[in-house]
């Protein structure tokens, strides 16, 4: 299939499946029929409708597109609209941030009628790495922001394969440093600012934590980590069960792995897979939201796990009907919405304790 038809493809694909997913979950039951279970969890009516359609789309392999980033980040940006929606309430202007190499763009977001300063999270969108913008991003921003009480100061930092790791990690660590040592000018309550992210952005929101730590700097006040990719060279059992016929699959995985780095033994360093650091100790407050059909599943658990042993406090919202990515189907998908309520309320409650005088 050509580049132009993948596009053609793709785009009308993603005006059906918003109107599908619309539909009530009786009517969807009807048409997928039996609900999918796996290991006792339940798949949502939306979830297996989503999967029905997507298996419907054709779609070439990642290796015969010969411009397949571009198709991709293409239908990353023609989909954002119309599966995560626009909260046209929330106060959005565009700005730069330093990054590792120089300016880069950033968003600001601020909820419905705020004015003062506001608690900060600084985030980073997912996509591999290799995909995901300012633009597919946008109606997530605006949720957290709208419903978690914060400005969203989200950050387009260098993607693969024309940037290979570590320029991403370079340029999230460069962003937050310079939000942090600039809060007032993005609208901030003092230094409260924290980082979050969702799939790849989520381990960027890690590692930045991390490194904080590491470099003995101003670490974030609390990380917001939704379905989190932070093993890159994952062996869990999720990778297994749900690497074919869950929407993401194990070889977009690989081919956004084969992007990211040439030489695969980088993946063992903690700032490409934060799930390897050697000591969780001292990492910020975290929330970490995993889907139960999600292949990146074990590993969102694993690090949440690792957090509690270290004494980190953590919060760790599990939805067993999802798959990965549901939180960018928001304006069609009622129980992705739903799981997203409960982010954006624990994201205020951290934003709200951190920004207490004596915490």
């Amino acid at each position: 299939m050509s580049s132009s038809r993948q596009r053609m493809a793709l785009r009308m694909a993603t005006r059906g499946v918003a109107a599908a997913l619309r539909l009530p979950d009786r009517v969807i039951r009807a048409i997928v029929g039996a609900p999918v279970q796996v290991g006792g969890a339940l798949l949502s009516p939306t979830a297996q409708l989503l999967i029905t359609l997507e298996r419907a789309v054709p779609r070439a392999a990642p290796n015969v597109v010969p411009d397949l980033v571009a198709v991709r980040r293409d239908f990353d940006i023609a989909s954002s609209v119309l599966l995560a929606g626009v909260g046209r309430d929330v106060q959005v202007h565009d700005t730069v941030v330093a990054g590792a190499r120089g300016p880069i763009p950033a968003r600001v977001y601020s909820p419905p009628g705020a004015s003062g300063p506001l608690p900060l999270l600084v985030f980073f969108h997912g996509g591999g790495f290799v995909l995901g913008s300012l633009t597919s991003h946008d109606g997530i921003c605006r949720f957290l922001s709208r419903h978690g009480g914060v400005r969203v100061v989200a950050v387009e930092y260098a993607l693969a394969p024309e940037h290979p790791y570590p320029a991403g990690v370079e340029d999230a660590y460069s962003a937050f440093q310079h939000v942090v040592s600039n809060a007032e000018r993005f609208g901030g309550a003092g230094e409260v600012v924290g980082v979050g992210g969702d799939s790849a952005g989520g381990a960027l929101s890690a590692v930045v934590a991390q490194r904080c730590v590491d470099e003995a700097v101003p670490k974030p006040a609390f990380n917001l980590m939704l379905y989190p990719a932070v093993d890159g060279l994952s062996e869990h059992r999720s990778r297994q069960l749900f690497g074919s016929g869950f929407f993401l699959n194990s070889e977009v995985v690989d081919w956004y792995r084969s992007c990211y780095t040439a030489d695969l033994t980088r993946l063992l360093e903690p700032y490409a897979s934060p799930l390897r650091a050697p000591d969780f100790r001292g990492l910020p407050p975290t929330c970490v939201v995993t889907g139960g059909f999600d292949l990146f599943r074990d590993e969102g658990t694993e690090y949440a796990e690792r957090l509690k042993d270290a004494g980190v406090e953590v919060v760790h919202l599990h939805r067993d009907g999802l798959v990965h990515g549901f939180a960018s189907f928001l304006a069609c998908d009622r129980h992705a919405r739903q799981a997203m309520f409960a982010a954006a309320a624990e994201l205020s409650r951290m934003a709200a304790v951190a920004r207490e005088p004596s915490s």
